[in-house]
């Protein structure tokens, strides 16, 4: 059996239209990251009311454009050129709003991923390189992520990012809208392709998750180091997952470090799988996040909101309306019901009130740092620091 993704499966593949196109770029870059260790720009937040929690912390300004990636207390994301002749620029700080280094991209390879090399964090930036034959080829090169010093790379790749993780793939020739090439995997600490679904057409590639990469084939899900040693397997049906189905990840959704969120191509739900062991969390779950104050995951089936901790099940809210997980950190669990924000104590699934009587608007964190740093989306993404906003 060989693997085809088609069109039905569009929506988990996004990451590639807005990855690193392969026509030549007139924007000429230095990619190479600059060092900065600099304090971002503190901003005035002054129009918003920031849950009680988060009020006293002083908000930076970084210029990302796009929801950052996070791993150890250090924040990665874009920041959109201005103008057509200016470069993309990726921007790393810390949870303090220290800015740590820059590094300049074409405006198209939008496609990055953060993983782990060993106990590294590792970011992986695309980028085009002009080729003997004028075709612009894309690359990755793996950066520490505290310093920007270089790991490895650059290294040729078939096409844009793919994700989850270090999985990059190309458009098939003269494929439907969403039909990825084969995809490969690469290991986070070298660079090298760990596994590749050229070489194994029947065997599926789910992602790589800090150095944990996830296949499916025969009605299995597999989990395996970069070494390709096999650490756990589990049947698809054990995971609620419809037999013969082609097994990827769930589309728009963030799960937790240490999880994958795996479902059917093109469907909106699927399981939660632990990767230490391939124990299964939780089925029909749309999103997932984990609290990094308690532990607790919090999952949404619906409008049906889980709280999950290693004793078992605490509590389950179900709402009214449509629902959407927004943020979850500092022990709580922030919601969009409606069109009203709803909150949650993380540990007791009990409603908290953390706003202001009758504030609007009110600023929603959706990112949290394991040391209470935030992201909050405003006409930017700002950074809600752990530095007190009077130090």
């Amino acid at each position: 059996m060989r693997i085809r993704r088609t069109a039905a499966a569009a929506a988990v593949l996004l990451t590639v239209v807005a990855g690193c196109a392969t026509d030549p770029e007139p924007v000429q870059v230095d990619p190479a990251p600059v060092a900065v260790d600099e304090p971002a720009k503190p901003t005035d937040v002054s129009t918003q009311s920031l849950p009680h929690p988060l009020a006293p912390f002083e908000v930076v300004a970084t210029g990302w454009t796009e929801q950052p990636l996070e791993h150890d207390g250090i924040f990665l994301g874009i920041r959109s050129p201005e103008a057509p002749e200016e470069p993309l620029r990726f921007v790393a700080a810390d949870s303090e709003g220290t800015v740590l280094w820059e590094a300049e991209r074409p405006p198209s390879c939008t496609g990055f991923a953060l993983s782990r090399a060993g106990d590294r964090p590792v970011a992986v930036l695309t980028d085009l390189e002009s080729t003997d034959d004028a075709v612009a080829q894309t690359t990755a090169t793996a950066y520490d992520l505290a310093t920007g010093e270089r790991l490895w790379g650059p290294v040729d790749v078939p096409g844009p990012h793919h994700g989850p993780g270090l999985v990059f793939s190309s458009s098939a020739p003269r494929a439907a809208v969403g039909e990825t090439g084969p995809r490969v995997v690469l290991d986070p600490a070298t660079g090298v392709t760990v596994r590749d679904e050229a070489d194994q057409p029947a065997t599926a590639v789910v992602g790589e998750y800090d150095g944990v990469v996830l296949t499916a084939a025969d009605g299995t899900l597999t989990a395996t180091g970069t070494d390709g040693g096999t650490r756990w397997t589990l049947p698809l049906a054990d995971a609620g997952l419809p037999e013969g189905s082609v097994v990827t990840s769930v589309a728009g959704a963030g799960p937790p470090d240490g999880t994958a969120l795996i479902g059917p191509a093109g469907g909106e739900s699927g399981a939660l799988v632990d990767l230490a062991d391939g124990t299964v969390l939780a089925t029909h779950v749309e999103d997932a996040r984990r609290d990094p104050a308690t532990g607790t995951v919090v999952t949404r089936a619906g409008s049906v909101v889980t709280g999950r901790t290693s004793a078992g099940t605490p509590w389950t809210r179900e709402l009214d309306g449509e629902v959407r997980l927004a943020g979850v950190g500092g022990v709580l669990v922030y919601l969009r019901v409606r069109d009203a924000v709803q909150v949650l104590n993380a540990a007791t699934g009990e409603d908290a009130t953390v706003y202001a009587e009758g504030a609007s608007p009110l600023g929603v964190p959706a990112l949290f740092s394991s040391d209470g740093a935030a992201v909050l989306p405003l006409d930017e993404q700002l950074l809600v620091t752990t530095r007190p906003a009077d130090s």
